[in-house]
């Protein structure tokens, strides 16, 4: 049976009312992203008739075809009818992008109610209002009014969000793209009148292109709903939250900014989110961050870390990290056994230290570090790896490259990168990532991801 979020998720046709000729239009914009995508495109605007070589109408009425998605790019005042025209054409779900609404006040909270009543008891669902809208990189869907070369859009993959902010989403989705990270879907909420982030939850669940669900919120549209629905996703699917609002000021803000209150506990919030197993993170990098070491890792099986570097320095800062409860992951560094250290001293320098963190000193090679990453993923006491991927020393080429990358697909211990290559890093994160391979800018946000990793897995364990 057709879910009905498929037509916001999968549409096959999709109509933009308020479709401009004018290329400094937001609803411009709008439509040059939507004209490269899979399915039929229908700019609505009376006008003019045509728009970027495509025929335009004067009414959503007029569109000769079944319309799934249509997205209404007008100001707020003039938003009601274009969609009571959207319910008696039974479009599947309608995206009403303005603001204006119950966040900016009594007249802008009277409009969305007259938004809600168009829809109720009908065919029709809404998506906003007050919202960028969707992404869906795989078929094209793209309704977000941000033009491509100002902001570059990630590919296809296997994390979705959902946002309350434009801003943040944006700022995820060209995060994801630097880290090499891909996206299954985007979905900015909005002002949450109709369609929630409960419900889409609900659908992100059985999206067989969803790995991952990460989310901003603002507030809870039923708070326990979210948390009794993340208890039933999170073991097939991690759940990471950033979820703002947690102070006075915050609350203030996040009741201007979408017109909703945030919840007045969050020691309560913070309980109940651990309890149902989502992983919450408090800014929008590390949003980025455990969204991709869930996606590509999934988790580890436990909390043991070694450590491996050819910079002893680089050692002692992760060790601090790994251990550290206050300003650390709480992890534990891995004893390594004496078989693996008898090992180490087989192929490292006389006066390298082989306990943990393993330091390969500046005279580390390529091929001293693939049988160093190869003799610690054989220890059984290790349930983790942090290689310290450095491309200063003399003897290192760009081979280490295909090294770490042959080494984190093995199947063996998983291995996390931290990568300090100079004026390459960004570009070697980028390519790691879009190779599977989970790599990080700085020591802390790979020592970081791990302790998101090794939560995943006491969680998962606890639920066996």
């Amino acid at each position: 049976m057709k879910r009905e979020l498929d037509a916001l998720f999968r549409p096959r046709s999709v109509a933009l009312v308020g479709a401009s000729a004018n290329p400094s239009k937001l609803s411009h914009v709008a439509l040059q992203n939507l004209s490269t995508g899979h399915f039929r495109l229908y700019p609505v605007n009376p006008k003019n008739q045509e728009i970027l070589g495509l025929r335009c109408y004067p009414s959503v009425l007029d569109i000769p075809d079944e319309v799934d998605l249509a997205l209404i790019s007008l100001p707020a005042e003039l938003a009601l009818e274009p969609l009571k025209e959207c319910v008696r054409k039974r479009v599947g779900v309608v995206i009403v992008t303005a603001s204006g609404f119950r966040e900016s006040g009594d007249e802008g909270a009277r409009r969305e109610r007259e938004l809600v009543e168009a829809v109720s008891g009908s065919e029709t669902r809404l998506l906003g209002p007050n919202t960028m809208g969707i992404l869906v990189p795989s078929i094209g869907l793209d309704t977000l009014f941000i033009p491509r070369d100002r902001s570059e859009r990630p590919t296809a993959g296997s994390v979705a969000l959902l946002s309350q902010s434009g801003a943040v989403s944006v700022s995820f989705l060209e995060r994801a793209r630097g880290a090499g990270v891909g996206i299954s879907s985007c979905v900015g909420l909005g002002n949450m009148t109709d369609i929630d982030e409960n419900e889409l939850l609900g659908y992100l669940a059985s999206d067989k292109d969803t790995r991952v669900i990460a989310i901003y919120l603002e507030s809870f549209s039923d708070g326990r709903a979210f948390v009794d629905i993340v208890q039933r996703i999170s073991p097939r699917k991690p759940v990471v939250i950033l979820k703002s609002g947690r102070t006075q000021a915050g609350k203030r803000a996040a009741s201007s900014h979408t017109g909703s209150l945030s919840a007045s506990s969050e020691a309560l919030v913070d309980g109940a989110l651990a309890q149902a197993g989502a992983t919450r993170v408090y800014d929008e990098e590390e949003l980025v961050d455990t969204a991709k070491a869930l996606a590509v890792l999934g988790k580890i099986s436990g909390d043991r870390i070694c450590v491996v570097a050819s910079a002893g320095g680089y050692g002692v800062i992760a060790a601090d990290l790994i251990e550290s409860v206050e300003r650390g992951a709480a992890l534990s560094m891995a004893a390594l056994a004496e078989t693996t250290q008898r090992s180490l001293k087989g192929v490292m320098p006389g006066f390298s230290s082989v306990a943990n963190p393993v330091d390969l000193t500046s005279l580390v090679t390529d091929e001293m570090y693939d049988s160093v990453l190869g003799v610690i993923q054989d220890d059984p006491g290790v349930d983790a790896i942090i290689m310290s991927l450095e491309l200063q020393p003399p003897n290192v080429t760009d081979r280490l490259l295909e090294v770490a990358e042959r080494r984190c697909r093995s199947g063996r211990t998983p291995i996390v990168v931290s990568v300090f290559a100079g004026e390459r890093t960004d570009e070697v994160v980028k390519v790691f990532g879009q190779h599977g391979v989970l790599a990080y800018p700085t020591i802390w946000r790979a020592v970081r991801s791990l302790g998101a990793l090794a939560r995943r897995g006491s969680h998962l364990n606890m639920r066996k």
